[in-house]
């Protein structure tokens, strides 16, 4: 919890396969207020953000200007541009905004403006391929496109013939998004994969064929992975089914896709029960792309790290101590930052390694071992010692199961050192047939956990 893993070359002899380095933590750069929305980069790298109605632009030296406003709503917002005009939109029937966008870097946006085009029907998504803006028709088996290059309403208007259908799976599509040349469609079963055919008519022609037998249970969930060396070329990742079972995380590259997700956070995600507002993010920093997929008023959210392909879990803690949902909704890359808005107390943060708390709050972070047998037989546990770097005034409470994980009992403090050569260690730690150790630690301190070693003496009953 808390801390991800990052593999460690196995060539150079070491004892352990990964390193466990802290979440990064939020500093508080702006609180503009109003439930936080969305979070997009432009295709100039402005970081624009949506809080409550209002859609702001945060500027590189950390200013604030307000763009506009939209309707007010709990949903999701998702945001998308072609380089002249940024268009907005919030999952509403016949809901949207589009402005001009500056000529210059520096300069200013265009009027927000609402959509009044009867053709335009609102979108829970929005995606752009070949200058096309493209959405889904909300609650129909519909989708459909801006013309070329969309400016506004009275130069280029919306044409109420540029519209398709779901052709495959004949069911209501969810959302859509592009990856390289082919449109991904989601429905609630299935992905077909359509592409820029040039024709007349409806510019856009499926890809005959084809398709993914899995499909999409939050729109908001959808989100493109960039290139790294598990994604070649990019990938897509969503919450989805098929028809024969529950939710599970998807990713998909070219024109096929594959469950990520592991046993244990399958069924995680499955006990949750509502999955329909489920939002992800994405941002990469230190080299790690991560997916990150919260469902809305659960304690915990699951990130996947592409890089890596590993998953673990991040959550924040409240006045009392209790494990909270983390406070960031949405993250975006601009101005060589990683910046993120709160889900609700309307604070844009910077979200950074070197910052070791929540803006204020305590981080928990926490790794349990595997399990420990003796071949059935019991064992004692002779020494405990702790390997991890070190960091003044940080102490790690160390607790263990002998009950399979069920029941930890009261923990035991172990205070790390100044230097590179200090050894955590804890003796006498009895007797147990199958054991599993638990690290817990709040305490501010840039720490990297490698593991723990453990002499243990079986025993003959």
């Amino acid at each position: 919890m808390n801390l991800y893993a990052e593999p460690i070359p196995q060539d150079e002899g070491e004892p352990v396969q990964f390193a466990y380095y802290p979440t990064p933590g939020l500093v508080t750069v702006k609180q503009p207020g109003g439930q936080g929305r969305c979070a997009y980069q432009t295709s100039q790298g402005d970081a624009l953000f949506v809080m409550g109605d209002t859609l702001f632009k945060l500027n590189s030296d950390e200013t604030i200007l307000a763009l506009g406003h939209i309707s007010p709503g709990p949903y999701p917002v998702r945001i998308s541009d072609n380089g002249t005009t940024l268009f907005v939109v919030d999952g509403g029937k016949n809901t949207g905004w589009y402005c001009s966008m500056p000529s210059d870097p520096g300069g200013d946006y265009g009027v927000l403006t609402k959509m009044g085009d009867s053709a335009f029907y609102g979108s829970p998504t929005i995606a752009l391929l070949d200058t096309f803006f493209l959405f889904v028709n909300p609650d129909t088996t519909n989708w459909y496109t801006s013309p070329a290059q969309f400016s506004d309403e009275a130069t280029t208007p919306f044409d109420s013939l540029y519209v398709a259908s779901d052709a495959t799976s004949l069911g209501t599509i969810v959302g859509l998004e592009v990856l390289g040349q082919y449109i991904w469609l989601f429905s609630r079963s299935q992905v077909e994969f359509w592409y820029d055919s040039g024709a007349s008519d409806f510019p856009f022609q499926r890809v005959q064929g084809v398709t993914v037998e899995a499909g999409c249970i939050s729109p908001y969930s959808i989100a493109r992975i960039p290139t790294t060396a598990n994604t070649p070329n990019g990938a897509m990742m969503w919450l989805g089914q098929d028809r024969s079972g529950l939710a599970r995380v998807y990713l998909g590259q070219q024109t096929s896709a594959v469950p990520v997700s592991t046993f244990p956070v399958d069924g995680a995600l499955q006990a949750m029960g509502d999955l329909s507002g489920a939002v992800a993010s994405v941002y990469q920093q230190d080299g790690h792309v991560f997916y990150v997929l919260t469902v809305p008023g659960k304690s915990s959210s699951w990130v996947f790290d592409v890089s890596a392909g590993l998953w673990h879990e991040r959550c924040a803690l409240d006045a009392d101590g209790n494990e909270v949902q983390i406070r960031p909704l949405f993250w975006i890359q601009a101005y060589g930052k990683v910046w993120a808005c709160d889900r609700d107390n309307g604070a844009i943060y910077q979200v950074t390694p070197n910052a070791l708390d929540d803006a204020g709050t305590p981080i928990k972070r926490q790794r349990a071992f595997p399990h420990l047998l003796t071949a059935g037989t019991r064992g004692i546990h002779r020494k405990f010692m702790l390997d991890m770097q070190q960091a003044a005034n940080v102490t790690v409470n160390v607790d263990w199961s002998d009950d399979r994980g069920v029941t930890f009992g009261d923990p035991r403090p172990l205070a790390l050192g100044t230097t590179g050569n200090f050894w955590p260690t804890l003796w006498r730690l009895g007797m147990a047939r199958d054991r599993v150790y638990r690290l817990t630690w709040t305490a501010p301190g840039i720490t990297a956990l490698m593991g723990a070693f453990i002499d243990i003496d079986p025993v003959r009953s």
